[in-house]
């Protein structure tokens, strides 16, 4: 049975002292596009993995409610 200082997320239950790290895509106007659940067991392997996942968004990446960093987006280039 899950208790007040554990988090669950799909099958996954993470206990108090264990991170819990989502990647949240960012539009260029701040807003959630998408949320993903990283499977990690520290903040260099988070973010390595967050890495992978900055396209055409920017990714923030928070380990419960501390935020680890925000990696923005390559710049657009403007249209010819």
């Amino acid at each position: 049975m899950l208790n007040a200082s554990s988090a669950s997320t799909l099958n996954r239950t993470f206990g108090p002292d264990q991170p819990c790290y989502r990647a949240y895509l960012v539009d260029h106007d701040d807003r959630l596009v998408w949320a993903e659940l990283i499977n990690a067991n520290d903040d260099r392997d988070a973010v390595r993995f967050a890495l992978t996942m900055v396209e055409n968004h920017a990714i923030e990446l928070w380990d419960r409610g501390r935020f680890v960093i925000r990696l923005d987006a390559p710049a657009r280039r403007p249209l010819a």
